[in-house]
């Protein structure tokens, strides 16, 4: 991770690179992204702090002008005014090489200001200045646990909210739970027939995980109907229409004996299949055959147009057969761990059909207000939702008020908005449902069109033709209510990059009805999705790895390693002391594996692995390291004497100064602390919570290296002693406001 003096030199050398040697910015950024143009270190202090090998920009222009360049190179580095912003002392030029001296004496008064005096509390606090702001976050649906997709929502959530206060911004955080939608319904559907069984949440299990087997239990019920449906009405389609070409093509299919044979074969077994995917399988396959080996022009010709015929209709049973045979599979795994309520739902639930009319009917029910239907869904979603609360908070995460789509202040203000959309003029009645035409909306009004190019906004329905709303249309409502209710300046709704266009749609409706406000200050902070290794989640065919599985790897993992190092050493350990810090620990590099990629990448993770991934465990393990050497010193508790040990820092620096650096860990040191607000600004604006996590890192790991490599308590130069101390200090509070916002548990001790 590049420090701040880095980007500052990259961003002034651009521009004065582009003016003195002639070079487009387009060409200076390629040769920084290959790193054929890079700011180094230099290997001697006497030559400066850094260095940029110029030679790549130079080679075209003959040596004894290099000089002359180099000049031209600086003035316009003097006029564009980088000493003062990159905190240049000196900077000169010699041999194709521009090499920067580093005032680290000034930023090294800057940090006594910042976190010897804590300036750095209201230069963080007036960048939100008071403003409000929702953040909305997780809101996943309330039908199985929360896995590590939903999980990676809420951390990224969390940390951007705690990072907004910090920022000084008065932050609400709100959950919006679904449980007027389809999947709700689905899980209530499959919760009354087994209620009708005397079939409840046992005790002793999570009661999230319970409902979460009950609602892909039903949902692969059904789909094993359904398709098993399809495939016999395929199966027919096929033998009738091979019926009607061997009634209509009885001359040519003489002229193909061998073929006909095989037809009439396949053809008398239709009454006795009990395996029709092996049956069709053989008979594609002799069909092809014959297609491609028949030597009799018109027994291939006849072969071709049987193959004609019969191979969509193949292709798709093959298709289908294939994904039914995944349900079966999920089925036969799900009734092996809790038989008692598979085969209930299988007894209990009718054809594919019948299953859908009820949970349709239970939908209009609910959103009718009807006492019975409206009371099954928000029970069955508050049971889930306390699993996910007791999820949450072994991760630090939680929430200022659950929102509710049920509630009667959304359900009556999603239908006044289908009657203002009516108002428009860009609706349609599409077989009775109310449809938004936006696109339509996209040639008179520029904010959509915009919005949404180069691409066309498109339709959708924002109520049915049976007068249920949609959840878009519940989200419309939602975001009005979000704005007024909070006073909010801005809404952030972290939701996957897979609703990118739905989250487009609301922020076009809420223009096309008026709210501008709402929808120019509606923001979709987007995240990619959590892919596993060997593994495809699927909530419907109760294939997922929860956050509750996570954790409890982490635990395990560290447990495991710890104990290792013990066995190596071949010493008696107590662990008594050691092993109750697992399960923070393990929050803490969760959530840092769960931040370690950028929000709009995908997170590509092997559960297998998990114990390669300790970023959490080195911010903590240095965390701690800082609090011993203070704790040393002078004998305070850091977490609880902070103030008294600045002031005796403060104390000292009057009495004996500080000196300059002298080592490159510790200009490294002043370099990652003069960043620290910047950075957090920056991640906040860019709304890229996993910068935090890198600089935490890279600034843990530098730590290390620093207390290896400089004494502190031990050094006898009390000016050098000094400096050591502030960055001692300064890093203690830094890793400690990080460790807040990224929810890092701050331990004391390892």
């Amino acid at each position: 991770m590049e420090s701040l003096i880095e980007k500052c030199l990259y961003q002034y050398l651009e521009e004065a690179l582009t003016r003195s040697l002639g070079f487009s910015r387009e060409e200076i950024r390629k040769l920084v992204e290959e790193g054929r143009l890079k700011i180094n270190r230099t290997p001697d202090h006497r030559m400066g702090d850094y260095g940029v090998a110029l030679h790549i920009l130079l080679k075209n222009i003959p040596r004894e002008e290099w000089p002359r360049k180099g000049e031209q190179l600086l003035e316009e580095l003097n006029r564009l005014g980088f000493k003062q912003e990159c905190r240049i002392l000196e900077a000169g030029f010699v041999n194709g090489y521009l090499n920067v001296t580093i005032d680290y004496s000034s930023i090294i008064s800057n940090l006594v200001k910042e976190f010897l005096e804590d300036g750095f509390k209201s230069t963080l606090s007036s960048y939100g200045g008071g403003r409000t702001i929702v953040v909305e976050h997780t809101s996943a649906n309330p039908v199985h646990p929360l896995h590590i997709g939903s999980g990676r929502n809420s951390v990224i959530g969390d940390t951007f909210a705690r990072l907004s206060r910090k920022l000084g911004f008065n932050v609400v955080t709100r959950f919006y739970v679904n449980d007027l939608g389809r999947q709700a319904a689905v899980l209530a559907y499959g919760v009354s027939k087994l209620r009708k069984n005397s079939i409840y949440p046992p005790q002793g299990v999570k009661i999230d995980h319970w409902y979460g087997m009950v609602y892909a239990s039903v949902n692969i019920i059904m789909m094993i109907r359904k398709l098993s449906n399809e495939l016999k009405i395929i199966e027919e389609e096929l033998f009738n229409k091979l019926r009607l070409y061997v009634e209509s093509n009885k001359e040519k299919l003489r002229a193909a004996p061998l073929l006909n044979a095989h037809l009439e074969s396949f053809m008398s077994i239709k009454p006795l299949v009990h395996n029709p995917f092996k049956k069709l399988a053989e008979f594609s396959r002799e069909i092809r055959r014959l297609k491609n080996a028949e030597k009799d022009p018109t027994g291939k010709q006849v072969a071709g147009e049987v193959w004609g015929l019969v191979a969509p209709l193949l292709e798709k049973f093959r298709e289908t057969y294939r994904e039914y045979l995944s349900y079966v599979k999920a089925g036969a795994l799900l009734q092996s761990l809790n038989p008692e309520v598979y085969t209930a739902l299988s007894r209990e639930v009718g054809s594919y059909e019948e299953a859908e009319k009820e949970i349709t009917s239970l939908m209009w029910k609910a959103e009718h207000r009807d006492p019975e239907a409206l009371g099954l869904l928000k029970q069955v979603s508050n049971d889930v939702l306390t699993g996910f609360k007791e999820t949450l908070s072994n991760y630090g995460v939680s929430f200022d008020g659950f929102d509710f789509e049920s509630e009667d202040e959304i359900v009556k203000l999603s239908q006044e908005i289908v009657e203002k959309i009516l108002e428009t003029g860009y609706a349609n009645i599409v077989d009775g449902a109310v449809e938004l035409d936006l696109n339509k909306a996209a040639q008179q009004v520029e904010f959509v069109r915009n919005l949404f190019a180069p691409d066309n906004p498109g339709r959708f329905i924002v109520r049915r033709s049976d007068g249920t709303t949609l959840y878009v249309t519940r989200d419309i409502a939602y975001s009005i209510i979000k704005f007024s209710k909070y006073h909010a300046e801005k809404v952030y709704n972290v939701i996957a990059i897979e609703q990118d266009r739905a989250q487009k749609q609301l922020r076009a409706a809420l223009k096309i009805l008026g709210f501008d406000r709402e929808a120019e200050n509606l923001v979709h902070f987007a995240y990619e999705m959590v892919q596993l290794k060997n593994m495809r989640m699927s909530g419907r065919r109760g294939v997922y790895y929860t956050m509750d599985e996570l954790l409890v790897d982490m635990t395990r993992t560290l447990v495991e390693k710890q104990l290792g190092q013990v066995q190596r050493k071949g010493v008696q350990e107590d662990l008594s002391s050691t092993l109750p810090y697992a399960r923070e620990l393990a929050v803490a590099n969760a959530r840092a594996l769960l931040l370690s990629v950028e929000p709009g990448k995908v997170l590509f993770f092997d559960p297998e692995r998990i114990g390669e991934f300790e970023h959490g465990v080195t911010i903590a393990y240095s965390f701690a390291r800082l609090q011993s050497i203070l704790r040393k010193q002078w004998g305070l508790e850091p977490l609880e004497a902070l103030d008294e040990i600045k002031g005796r820092l403060l104390e000292e620096i009057s009495k004996h100064g500080m000196s300059p650096p002298t080592t490159v860990d510790e200009k490294k040191l002043i370099e990652w602390l003069n960043a620290f607000t910047q950075t957090l600004i920056t991640a906040h604006a860019e709304m890229k919570p996993n910068r935090l996590l890198e600089y935490a890192h890279s600034l843990a790991l530098d730590l290390n290296r620093f207390y290896e490599k400089c004494s502190v308590i031990g050094e006898r130069d009390l000016r050098i002693k000094n400096l050591r101390l502030l960055l001692v200090v300064a890093s203690l509070i830094t890793l400690s406001e990080l460790m807040e916002i990224l929810g890092i548990p701050r331990l004391r001790r390892l």
